[in-house]
């Protein structure tokens, strides 16, 4: 059983990638709460749902229409992955790190070991 998982979160538009093992409920949950934590969405548009990537194995979500502002919208975010991660209750974060790469994008990673 893999006892590591990473969430890398880059922000505008928010694009996700989960690389370890998540239960389905939780990338369920993500499907729901995510769309509404952005600061200005587009929601009846393009409806978001993660999807599933074999190499290498990661699940992957793009909110394409959404926007997250840097002092609420990705705080929100962040809230809501670690939330649901919390919910399985068997993560414990060990650590974090965040990239700016220009103006407009950054990338925030989560490390979190199975406690």
């Amino acid at each position: 059983m893999e006892k590591n998982l990473i969430i890398n979160v880059t922000c505008n538009p928010p694009v996700i990638s989960i690389l370890g093992p998540v239960r389905e409920s939780t990338i369920d949950k993500l499907n729901a709460v995510l769309p509404g934590a952005c600061t200005t969405t587009n929601t009846e548009k393009v409806e978001f749902a993660f999807v599933r990537k074999e190499e290498p194995p990661h699940w992957y979500g793009e909110l394409k229409t959404h926007f997250a502002s840097e002092d609420i919208g990705q705080s929100q975010l962040f809230v809501a992955l670690l939330d649901a991660v919390e919910e399985e209750g068997m993560w414990r974060l060990c650590g974090s790190n965040a990239i700016n790469h220009d103006f407009d994008k950054a990338t925030h990673n989560f490390f979190f070991v199975r406690a």
